[in-house]
């Protein structure tokens, strides 16, 4: 399974890509790519997604968006990703 992935900043400056392609020998869930990239990046990928590093609990400026849709309801760690799945890691800034 090949998954096509998007990082914008501060993602970025942790994979040192903004895109990447991965591939896998079964289908994840999201929440096994978010450990994956714990595994692959360490602790600071993952203070960018948890919340005071609560894993399940997003930042709540962070938006990951899947095949063009965003959003976040209590199965969305649980969301089933599969062959050629788009999937962005944007980091929301305010401000002007």
């Amino acid at each position: 399974m090949k998954l096509n992935l998007e990082f914008s900043p501060p993602f970025n400056e942790v994979t040192k890509n903004l895109f990447e392609v991965l591939e896998f020998d079964k289908e994840l869930t999201l929440d096994e790519l978010i450990e994956f990239f714990g595994k692959k990046y360490g602790n600071e990928i993952l203070d960018l997604i948890w919340e005071k590093g609560e894993k399940g609990k997003f930042q709540k400026l962070i938006s990951i968006i899947i095949n063009g849709r965003s959003y976040r309801d209590n199965k969305f760690l649980e969301t089933k990703l599969k062959d050629g799945d788009q999937i962005v890691f944007i980091y929301i800034y305010f401000g002007g």
